[in-house]
């Protein structure tokens, strides 16, 4: 187990404090929940001061920071839709999303590298990522308890995939904080989110989110997890699946009938619309349709083609991304992502190496998250940002701290 005490006396400073804080805004999103923050756009102020703060502190990069794989990808990604923007479909659309939505979303990438330059940074932010997680499935428990045979929406920002999505993704996190983490105040929260998320999970009665929370499930019980005893191993995989098997008679009937899943027959189910985005797809396999458009791009495509102009995203991260920037976009962006759990699988593997168990359980995140993401259109999530920015950081810690003592904590 990893000792904190060689830096526990290290300074976090006021920036890192307000990047914990845009953390928790940007998971949690209490503005959801809260309505009279919206108005202080909460996530734009936090931005700004994050960044002023990092200025005033003299915060300088990480030498090498643009060698990286994981920032120079996001970068070329971001190039592409760019140059994709004046042949959008939608250019309002298209410059309204790369100058309001992307800028947020990158930088909020590239300080996460920045700033998470030590394993006691890792692990607060890990802790922080968790308290959000606590948050929000609390208040989704709630209102979704008030629902009875009904899917409860979780806020104005996640619907009940898009909530067993989140929630499925940060489950590991958890559970790394329950293995590293000696204080026992944050041991107990992590299991209180951990097993929060997986019941709302279930009461979301979101099928991708069930097989999310399975995917994480089964790869934690056949995996080796670093520098962890196999009991403690065990006993997370029987509390996720006891919480599985409780709850599952909530989200069972989702499964029957599947041959007449509105998946399958509706002209708005995402059998139907996969095939109509792949014709957008191959009507604009360069440039794509502008970032942010797929959804204009779909509206266009059904009234051309004589149906219902119904504005529905691609419900698959992969194909939104397709769709809007074209091939060249989605090759970024698919070895955007292969890279990055490639490089955590490398540093898991030196199992001695005290960043080996934060990169299993990231890239279990990542596991987590895409076992959704390719049934729902969160391409441009900050929550997969988070984890890109997270598995960019354990690179670069673990490429330029040979001994691992100076990062341990």
């Amino acid at each position: 187990m990893e000792t904190q005490s060689s830096v526990s006396t290290e300074r976090l400073g006021p920036s890192f404090i307000c990047f914990l804080i845009w953390t928790f805004i940007s998971i949690a999103r209490p503005q959801d929940f809260m309505i009279f923050l919206v108005p202080l756009r909460p996530v734009l102020v936090i931005c700004v001061v994050t960044i002023a703060m990092m200025f005033l502190e003299g915060v300088s990069l990480p030498r090498g920071i643009f060698k990286l794989t994981e920032v120079r990808l996001v970068l070329l990604l971001c190039l592409v839709m760019l140059v994709g923007t004046p042949f959008a479909v939608h250019r309002g659309v298209s410059f309204s999303f790369l100058t309001t939505v992307m800028p947020a979303t990158l930088l909020y990438f590239l300080v996460t590298v920045i700033q998470v330059r030590s394993l006691r940074r890792l692990q607060v932010t890990a802790a922080v990522a968790v308290v959000s997680l606590l948050f929000c499935t609390s208040l989704y428990i709630v209102e979704a308890s008030a629902y009875q045979g009904f899917r409860a929406a979780a806020s104005a920002t996640y619907d009940p995939n898009d909530a067993a999505l989140l929630f499925a993704t940060f489950i590991p996190l958890c559970l790394y904080l329950l293995f590293a983490w000696q204080g026992r105040a944050i041991k107990v929260l992590s299991v209180a989110a951990a097993c929060l998320a997986a019941a709302g999970i279930m009461m979301s009665r979101s099928r991708g989110g069930v097989l999310s929370l399975a995917v994480v499930i089964v790869i934690l019980f056949l995996s080796s997890v670093p520098r962890i005893r196999g009991i403690a191993k065990v006993a997370a995989v029987v509390l996720l699946a006891f919480v599985f098997m409780s709850y599952f008679s909530v989200v069972e009937g989702r499964f029957q009938d599947m041959g007449e899943d509105y998946n399958l027959v509706d002209e708005n189910g995402r059998i139907n619309l996969w095939k109509q985005n792949l014709a957008i797809l191959g009507e604009n396999p360069v440039l794509g349709t502008g970032t942010g458009c797929s959804a204009v791009a779909l509206g266009l495509f059904r009234a051309r083609e004589g149906g219902s102009q119904t504005w529905l995203t691609p419900h698959s991260s992969i194909l939104q991304v397709a769709v809007e920037t074209g091939i060249p976009g989605v090759f970024v962006f698919i070895i955007l992502n292969f890279l990055a759990i490639r490089h955590l699988r490398r540093v898991r593997g030196d199992r001695d190496h005290p960043l080996s168990r934060p990169a299993f359980f990231v890239e279990l995140a990542f596991y987590g998250f895409w076992a959704g993401g390719l049934l729902l259109s969160h391409g441009y999530s900050v929550n997969l940002y988070f984890l890109l920015g997270i598995s960019a950081a354990i690179r670069y810690l673990y490429t330029n701290s040979p001994d691992p003592q100076p990062c341990g904590s």
